[in-house]
């Protein structure tokens, strides 16, 4: 049924595994779609009261998937950004709570999922980055709800890497914790979510969304969305990934997309 998830099914837990451990569980068109549709089952099914979100293997997630974004034309680019937004919604306004079990680096795309989910969990080897700026695109300013103004621009303008330990220090996350208890930190979450009434976690979910909403939260995806897909077809971005793949230093040079005649 899926191919680049999985779900773990443990009675009213259920885990959703971002499943490409090939390319470090990076990001494409499918994950994003394949990731709504585990959510939507999430949601739906009166079986499953809390779903941790985590990735297959020692990372979380690598982010965007370079290998689908640099041959993608126009009208994939524009899916691609729309089913990114549109899976980190569903993630966070999923009238079941969700954690995520950050099992190793949260890079770019791997982060803003991470922080969709209600309580976050990390081992304390793990880092967050969002490296959006190195590849000629902007990570826009979403964790500015979370970190503030100045951290958040430290992570988007510098993309620099931010260690479990700090981002709890921070208040991007919960808890960074070894990990010969990570597992249970993640578990111990997840049994007090599963002792409040579900009704209680739905509404209180609602009206902390119902807040960023009216702080602009949902308007800034959707602005930044069509922003970074903009980005994405300019020479700065198709040089920074066809620099990733040669592995060779990018050179930018600030030059707007060509207008077709």
């Amino acid at each position: 049924m899926y191919e680049s998830i999985r779900i773990d099914k443990a009675g009213p837990v259920w885990r959703v595994v971002l499943n490409r451990p090939e390319v470090r569980n990076a990001h494409d068109l499918e994950m994003f779609q394949e990731l709504v549709q585990a959510f939507d089952e999430v949601e739906q099914d009166p079986d499953c009261l809390c779903a941790v979100l985590t990735g297959e293997g020692d990372i979380f997630s690598a982010g965007q998937d370079l290998r689908f974004t640099r041959g993608a034309d126009a009208r994939a680019i524009d899916a691609y950004g729309r089913w990114n937004v549109a899976a980190r919604q569903r993630i966070q306004r999923n009238h079941k709570p969700v954690v995520a079990a950050v099992n190793g680096p949260a890079i770019g795309g791997g982060t803003y999922l991470a922080t969709a989910c209600d309580l976050i969990v990390a081992v304390d080897t793990a880092y967050f980055q969002m490296r959006e700026i190195q590849a000629g695109n902007h990570a826009g300013g979403a964790l500015l709800f979370t970190v503030g103004r100045a951290r958040s621009l430290e992570l988007a303008l510098l993309g620099k890497k931010i260690p479990a330990p700090q981002a709890e220090a921070w208040g991007m996350i919960n808890r960074s914790v070894p990990a010969a208890g990570f597992e249970a930190a993640v578990d111990e979450y997840v049994q007090a979510l599963l002792e409040v009434p579900p009704l209680a976690v739905r509404y209180t979910k609602s009206a902390t969304n119902l807040l960023l909403d009216s702080a602009g939260f949902s308007t800034h995806l959707e602005a930044g969305g069509a922003m970074q897909r903009y980005l994405g077809l300019t020479p700065d971005g198709r040089e920074a990934k066809r620099a990733f793949a040669e592995k060779r230093k990018p050179k930018f040079t600030g030059g707007y997309p060509r207008v077709a005649e």
